[in-house]
């Protein structure tokens, strides 16, 4: 298979590759010409990623239906693929040299699922253009959108002869325009685009003029071309159902089955969430207690600016917690109980599992505990606890580590219907 050839002069992945609806080219013999066409399909890519994912921005319905009509195409022997070009791209967000191999890597991914997709397909005609940053597609939806905020300066940035690191960094910091190019557009940019290019002979009787051909005892039926063609299913586009997730249930397993908690997302860098956690261990007829109930809240943000449906509650996130609750711990002749209060602030990191059915969440944060500790005396039977006489009550007050969990998260999806064809 050629090597990718990264080159300049970048374009969107499905620009340059539309052609007329058809071609003809004449064959050696006359009465059969070649007619040549070109079916297209472009998978999107998550922000830094180049693995294909059915649920993203449509990508399964586009594979279903680059599957059912290619192989209705060429399942009668009579349309044969000549050739399969593969146009990868980054978006002109991070750095240059990163969305090269970014690009090239995506190629690489659309051209793996061909391979599998269609095995008896010869790889040499597969090829595959990674063109890296793809400012042909940004360059486009400025010139066409005369609602980008400050779009006279940004058209000046993006023709300017400056480098792509450094128009990168400018546009930035030209809020809000770079967020309503990362909120509209920027997905477009992170594509491969898939070209079949296609070819069927046609046919063709010489046609004779009417009276002419009647008259030398032409039956009228051979004056019409006579087409053989494969028959190929229409599309047609219908409004689906899509998974919205409302929210997410979790459990910390450093804690199993002693705690339950939900978190609802806000948009989708915003999420709220609460947990209940009830450990209450008793051992050794009630010579050992470890009991503990707890409510806590806490608000998130997460990290990244063009965050989509399937990103909510994945990755990097930042956020407070706070949370009351009771404790009893006696070790034998010894215990301890009272109430507190904490409140600090968290670091999460959430990764899919399972095609996403399932998450892990890492968890820790750093807060303040104040607690009021009453100390008691247990009796010689351990069935009744006696508060010590004359002791008051001790308060107490921590800084530092007071949260940890390794969290199992089950997303919770809902089908919504979404106007305007495939989802």
């Amino acid at each position: 298979m050629p090597q990718p050839e990264v080159r300049e002069g970048l374009r969107h992945p499905a620009d340059s590759l539309l052609s007329p609806d058809s071609s003809l080219h004449s064959s050696s013999d006359p009465e059969i010409e070649i007619r040549t066409f070109r079916k297209q399909y472009t998978i999107y890519f998550k922000i830094n990623r180049y693995d294909i994912d059915t649920s993203f921005r449509g990508n399964g319905a586009v594979i279903r239906r680059m599957r059912t009509e290619i192989d209705s195409l060429i399942s009668e022997g009579i349309i044969t693929a000549d050739s399969i070009r593969i146009v990868s791209a980054a978006s002109p967000d991070g750095g240059n040299a990163f969305n090269i191999r970014l690009s090239r890597q995506r190629g690489l991914a659309a051209s793996a699922l061909l391979e599998k997709s269609y095995p008896d397909i010869d790889p040499k005609i597969i090829f595959t253009d990674p063109v890296g940053e793809d400012w042909s597609t940004f360059r486009q939806v400025v010139y066409e959108d005369n609602e980008i905020p400050d779009r006279e300066k940004l058209i000046a940035l993006m023709e300017s002869d400056l480098a792509n690191d450094e128009k990168e960094r400018q546009l930035r910091r030209m809020n809000p325009t770079f967020r309503y190019i990362l909120r509209h557009y920027i997905y477009m940019m992170r594509a491969s685009s898939v070209t079949f290019n296609m070819s069927v002979p046609v046919i063709l009787m010489p046609p004779l003029a009417g009276p002419q051909a009647l008259a030398e005892g032409y039956p009228g039926d051979i004056l019409r071309p006579v087409v053989k063609f494969v028959p190929v299913p229409v599309s047609v586009s219908q409004p689906q159902a899509e998974k919205k997730m409302v929210l997410a249930a979790r459990s910390n397993l450093l804690v199993p089955a002693l705690n339950v908690g939900v978190e609802i997302p806000v948009k989708y860098s915003w999420s709220i969430g609460a947990d209940y956690f009830f450990p209450w261990w008793l051992a050794g007829n009630n010579q050992y207690c470890a009991e503990m109930l707890g409510w806590f809240l806490d608000t998130k943000y997460w990290f990244g600016q063009d965050r989509t449906e399937a990103d909510k509650l994945t990755g990097h996130a930042v956020g407070v917690y706070a949370g009351f609750g009771y404790y009893d711990y006696q070790w034998k002749r010894s215990g301890y109980q009272g109430e507190y209060v904490d409140i600090g602030i968290d670091y999460t990191y959430s990764i899919p599992l399972a095609k996403d059915k399932l998450r892990m969440e890492f968890n820790v944060g750093l807060g303040w505990i104040h607690t009021v500790a009453r100390h008691y005396t247990p009796t010689d039977d351990y069935a009744d606890l006696i508060k010590d006489p004359g002791i008051k009550h001790r308060k107490y007050n921590f800084l530092g580590p007071t949260r940890a969990s390794v969290s199992l998260v089950v997303p919770i999806r809902v089908k919504v219907r979404k106007k305007g064809g495939e989802i």
